[in-house]
């Protein structure tokens, strides 16, 4: 026998209101007829979903199941600012934005409990400052934000991996008081990377399903939108022949600054590289900087070290190279067979939340004001991860 769930029915459509989720939405993510969300979200209809129904919708709006039987007064929900539109859909004319609302919502949220938590700690919250950029020249800005942000060249060649630099990179922006936080459940070819100005504590969302290279450029991409104050969301990168001149300029600055022209010429000089580069002269070259190989083989056409064709051509090899290997990991998941290396649930989700906040977690476990149990809730992670968690922020400050 079903077992229903005597939640209090205004909350569900208050959520989806102060949310703006669709209700074809919540149908495609969840599986349920119209005609039944439709009466679970009249309010003047008797009709509840059963415990694992509402559990199901609680997931899919990113809301606690207790919160269903709360008093909509009690819950609160950020207002979605108003964000500039820079993306390309080609193809899909009418997005429904219902997941990517939800996703700032929960940006939204994070960095209210970190200023929350940290007035409460005591914890000062760093001032958002910005470089000085007075040209309209990519390298110029490039120059000016590696400079402002420290971000050595030094350091990025040390770095071991893509998903080093893009957690340096993320370091660096957040203490000069930049709040960067992924968010997850909207495809990337939808969203991207969004940015959210604000005098303190401006926001950066990245998707946590992209890969980390493609991170790091959405990262430096965002945050030239913060420094020209803007809000905005994007899911194109790379792209220099955009109809869409402040995303062909963000994308310029995000390309010099993640692999500059000179520093390119030298590892082309130093390691021998000469046309025509093989894939594998690429690969090497991305790995010298931490970056995608679509960054390197952009920037080579950019610096004229190949022409448009070329350009072109590198372009559909790694594109018909990632397809393939999403085919071949789909079948073998399919097929009960493990891809990979096993996932790290501390790692991604040291990876997935703010620096900061992080840190915060760790400075209030050691003051004994949260315990594992409020870490891994608020990581949404198993209490006994949190010890692989704490160790690697411990390592931080170290």
């Amino acid at each position: 026998m079903a077992i229903y769930a005597l939640i209090n029915k205004e909350v569900i459509p208050f959520v989806c209101a102060g949310k703006r989720v669709s209700i074809e939405f919540l149908h495609e993510r969840t599986n349920f007829q119209i005609d039944k969300l439709n009466q679970w979200l009249d309010v003047t209809d008797a009709t509840l979903p059963t415990i694992l129904q509402a559990k199901k919708l609680a997931k899919c709006l990113h809301i606690p199941f207790a919160g269903l039987y709360m008093n909509t007064e009690d819950i609160n929900i950020k207002a979605i600012p108003s964000i500039k539109n820079y993306r390309t859909l080609d193809g899909c004319p009418i997005v429904d934005d219902s997941g990517f609302n939800i996703a700032i919502c929960d940006v939204l949220q994070e960095r209210d409990f970190l200023l929350e938590e940290s007035s409460e700690l005591g914890i000062p919250v760093t001032p958002f400052s910005v470089p000085s950029c007075t040209t309209d020249n990519p390298i110029d800005w490039a120059y000016a934000i590696r400079q402002h942000y420290a971000i050595d060249i030094k350091d990025q060649y040390r770095c071991t991996s893509s998903r080093k630099f893009y957690l340096y990179l993320r370091e660096k922006l957040e203490q000069k008081g930049v709040f960067v936080q992924c968010f997850t459940d909207v495809p990337v070819e939808i969203v991207r990377g969004f940015a959210i100005y604000e005098h303190k504590l401006p926001i950066i969302g990245i998707n946590d399903d992209d890969r980390p290279p493609a991170k790091s450029f959405s990262l430096i991409h965002e945050l030239v939108h913060l420094i020209k104050r803007e809000s905005s969301v994007c899911n194109v990168m790379y792209n220099a022949t955009s109809s869409q001149r402040e995303e062909v300029f963000c994308n310029a600055v995000a390309g010099e600054l993640l692999v500059p022209k000179d520093a390119l010429m030298i590892v082309l000089r130093n390691g021998g590289y000469n046309k025509p580069y093989t894939t594998d002269d690429i690969r090497l070259i991305a790995d010298r900087f931490s970056v995608s190989k679509e960054v390197i083989i952009r920037r080579l056409l950019d610096c004229g070290k190949i022409n448009d064709t070329e350009y072109q051509t590198y372009s559909d090899e790694f594109r018909r190279i990632i397809e393939k290997e999403r085919e071949e990991q789909r079948l073998a998941r399919k097929a009960g067979l493990q891809t990979g290396f096993g996932k790290s649930v501390s790692r991604d989700a040291i990876d997935r939340t703010s620096s900061v906040v992080c840190k915060m977690l760790y400075y209030g476990y050691g003051e004994e004001i949260y315990s594992k149990r409020d870490i891994a809730q608020h990581l949404e992670i198993a209490p006994k991860h949190v010890d692989k968690f704490l160790m690697e922020v411990s390592k931080w400050n170290s």
